[in-house]
Order: structure tokens, then sequence, then C-alpha cells
């Protein structure tokens, strides 16, 4: 049996969508202005445009942790379930496999990089911050808030580069269709029953809190679709 299920609402993939076009800018921007100097002062503009774009995003989407009611934007949804521990370890070996182990099942977020989102969003926040003193020419003497800038764009650079990897990646091996669950918002589980209509055991296991389903979605889309064998 195949489930179509809602779970990214609009505003959770507006701000991923803005965060990820704004980090793309500025790490493109950022370059410039470290390697490209005949373009120093366009690169600086929109680097600093961008930083607004981002710090706007971002802040909304920390709005949505504890404003957010019923979805997949509320900070319930980092909080490790009862499956945590075996679906990490499950991706885990998917990844030092080179996806030669099947994908484990997962409501919202990947229980690989749901500890690292946060990190992220802490990372944001100082390469925000740090920006918006770079920008204000504020220096500091006990530490090089430049040197801070830089070492935590890099750390943001190689999580955007493994992050667009490990989604294609979960697209190609998987079923979940998290490429298109972003644009859309709807995710796919496939639930594996026997002849007499119980869950197979050997299936892997995945929660439907009740409580993240829409109400107000066409019902159609929310139905199951039943596979004949």
């Amino acid at each position: 049996m195949i489930k179509r299920q809602y779970i990214w609402p609009v505003s959770i993939r507006l701000t991923h969508g803005l965060i990820a076009l704004s980090v793309l800018g500025l790490l493109i921007t950022g370059t410039a202005l470290q390697y490209l100097p005949q373009w120093y002062d366009a690169a600086r503009d929109y680097h600093s445009i961008l930083g607004y774009c981002l710090t706007l995003a971002v802040v909304y989407r920390l709005l949505l942790f504890f404003i957010a009611k019923n979805n997949a934007a509320n900070w319930r949804q980092f909080r490790p379930g009862s499956l945590a521990k075996s679906n990490f370890i499950a991706m885990l070996r998917f990844y030092v496999t080179f996806g030669r182990t099947p994908l484990p099942n997962w409501y919202a977020h990947n229980p690989f990089w749901l500890p690292l989102y946060l990190l992220v969003f802490l990372a944001l926040i100082l390469l925000i911050g740090s920006g918006f003193f770079i920008l204000n020419n504020i220096q500091f003497t006990t530490f090089d808030i430049v040197a801070l800038h830089h070492h935590i764009s890099r750390f943001v650079f190689w999580f955007t580069i493994f992050h667009f990897i490990a989604v294609i990646a979960h697209d190609i091996k998987g079923t979940g269709s998290d490429i298109s669950a972003i644009l859309n918002g709807f995710r796919i589980f496939i639930i594996d029953k026997t002849s007499n209509g119980l869950l197979n055991k050997s299936s892997q296991k995945v929660s439907f809190p009740p409580k993240f389903i829409p109400q107000n979605k066409n019902k159609a889309a929310d139905d199951d679709i039943e596979k004949e064998d």
C-alpha cells in the first residue's frame, strides 16, 4: 500500500527555499569578495542584500519553532523518537556503504541530519551576527570576527554540499520523493502488508502522528492508494 502524506507546510517550503538561495548567493558573492577584487563593490552590495534575506528567513523559521501548530515546523519534531537510534544507525550504514543498504523510514526530518539541523541554525545565526559586525566595521580585541565569519561559512559550505548529495541519493535509492516533497509538501510511504492484511513484521516502521495531518487539505490527496501485487 502506498500512502501519500502531506508533511511540509507552505511556510517550511518557502523558508527552506529562501535560506537555500540566500546561502548559495552568499557563498558565491563571498568567494568573489575574496578572490575577484575587480568585482568587489558589486559583490559587497549583493552580499549585504542576501545577508538581509537570510536574516529574515532564519528569524521566521525560528519563529515557526514555537508558533507553528500541528505540522513539521514545530520544535517537537526535533525531539528524538523511539526509533531515532535505530534509524540513525540505518542511515549511517546507508552512507558508509554508498547506498547499498536500504533506507530507513522516517516521518519528516531525516534521523541522521536532524541533530545537524540545530547546529546549522546556530551556525547561520553566528554567520548573520558576524556579518553584521563586519558590515558596520565593528571589531573585537579578544578574537578576529572576520576569521570567525570565514570558518563558519566553510562549515555551511560543506554542509550544503553533503546535504545536496544526500538528498539526491535518497531520491534515487528511496521511495519517499524527498525532492518533490519540498516542492509540493507530500512524502510517499510504502506500507508492506501480508496476505491477511497485517503489517509485515520485516517492514520498517514509521510513525504517523494524527496531529500532524492537516484538516483542510484535499481529501483525495490524503487517501491511500492500494498497490496490487
